[in-house]
């Protein structure tokens, strides 16, 4: 079974740091001159050959939640191969924050019916409070076609609750939450029982973050290397 995975192509930047614009590892990247003079990527589409640091950068940030979310809803790995392969096969497409060819930050973006959703944001653990999260989620706020964008998290994770009404979305209720978890999501009762939704509506004011359009090859889920995003 073959399951579309894209090349990198949209991507976000800062105006007065860009220095190129050119091929790497096959994807179109943006190379930014820091002021170290040294290059660094930023944000792109992740590719097939990204699967293992996602998996990676997903279940090192997830440690945060042990013992904070209910403990029947916590294992390890927080997230496994085949339950990645399963979001990608689904429609989820990852971008990632990457710096001299290290992946430190990833988040998803899926069309879901009349509306987009944000998916899974991570950043690695020593990574963290550097802006890497909010950099994703402009862009990928960016990137939706959609005026309603949602978000799911899990109702004890207050720190990511409190990111996400810092760039604009709010809380729904708990009534409507429990309706949007099973229009869009496909998730257990257990988990809409002990999660949130927020919402972010297009019409407010994005960065100037600006996009390139992708270019797609396909990856078999057979194949030697994971399917990635």
């Amino acid at each position: 079974m073959k399951t579309v995975c894209e090349n990198s192509g949209d991507l976000t930047r800062e105006r007065r740091d860009i220095s190129a614009i050119y091929s790497y590892d096959g994807q179109q990247s943006i190379a930014v001159r820091n002021r170290s003079k040294k290059d660094v990527w930023i944000i792109r589409r992740l590719s097939c050959s990204d699967f293992d640091s996602t998996l990676k950068v997903i279940n090192d940030a997830a440690r945060a939640y042990r013992g904070m979310i209910p403990d029947d809803r916590w294992k390890e790995p927080y997230m496994s191969a085949d339950e990645l392969r399963q979001e990608i096969e689904d429609g989820v497409r990852f971008y990632g924050w990457a710096e001299d060819d290290t992946l430190l930050g990833v988040m998803g973006i899926q069309s879901v019916k009349d509306t987009t959703l944000i998916r899974h944001s991570y950043v690695l653990t020593e990574y963290q409070r550097r802006g890497i999260g909010e950099k994703l989620l402009n862009h990928l706020l960016s990137l939706a076609e959609t005026p309603e964008i949602l978000v799911g998290t899990w109702e004890d994770a207050t720190w990511a609750i409190r990111f996400y009404e810092e760039h604009g979305f709010r809380l729904v209720s708990r009534e409507e939450k429990d309706r949007l978890l099973r229009e869009y999501w496909n998730i257990p009762d257990r988990q809409i029982e002990t999660s949130v939704v927020l919402r972010f509506r297009k019409e407010r004011k994005l960065g100037d973050a600006k996009s390139y359009n992708d270019s797609r090859t396909y990856c078999s889920s057979g194949s030697a290397r994971p399917l990635s995003a």
